[in-house]
């Protein structure tokens, strides 16, 4: 683990880690209303002074970003891999919704849906963020579904666009419901419905 030393204004060695930060303030935004995240909250679980993490990330908007990127290369990255695998489309499916009902770290939802949800709340450079957070998701899918259509494995008529975004949102919803406590089997039964129209 990485150890940054800052001075204090006193003029002594102080000194922050910056990965246990991120991990408190993600777990903080996860858990929490955005609203109801202070630094001050932060600060005190991970043990750090307001002015280190300052130093450290800017301000509150450089922390939220920081985490948020953290976060989306943490889990995010999961997702890229199974539309990215090569699988046919039935395949490919059944493992995304596998991922979304069972992976333990989505049992209270999704911080980048929960961010994207609630942007207007954030600061520029983590709204910066979540834009291209969601771009990207929407780049993976489109090619996902251009890759499904060349090889023959899917016929549909919509436009690989309304295609990617409508997956996009589906996978939102199943989130949504597994952080308000959703049982597991209804949450399956409905996204496996909603997919059904791709097989």
């Amino acid at each position: 683990m990485t150890t940054t030393e800052h001075k204090s204004l006193r003029g002594r060695p102080k000194t922050i880690r910056a990965e246990k930060v991120l991990e408190v303030a993600i777990e903080a935004y996860w858990q929490n209303d955005l609203a109801d995240v202070s630094v001050n909250s932060i600060c005190r679980a991970a043990q750090a002074s307001k002015p280190s993490v300052y130093r450290e990330f800017g301000n509150e908007d450089g922390l939220t970003r920081a985490a948020l990127e953290s976060y989306a290369e943490q889990l995010l990255s999961d997702v890229s891999k199974i539309l990215q695998s090569g699988q046919g489309m039935n395949e490919t499916l059944d493992a995304l919704i596998d991922f979304i009902i069972t992976d333990a770290r989505l049992e209270i939802g999704c911080l980048f849906h929960k961010m994207r949800a609630g942007k207007n709340r954030l600061g520029p450079k983590t709204r910066e963020l979540v834009e291209e957070l969601n771009r990207a998701a929407q780049g993976n899918y489109q090619t996902f579904f251009q890759d499904r259509r060349s090889t023959g494995d899917w016929y549909g008529t919509v436009s690989t666009d309304v295609a990617a975004k409508y997956l996009g949102e589906q996978i939102a919803l199943a989130l949504a419901q597994r952080a308000s406590g959703e049982n597991a089997t209804t949450i399956r039964e409905i996204l496996s419905l909603a997919l059904s129209v791709f097989r």
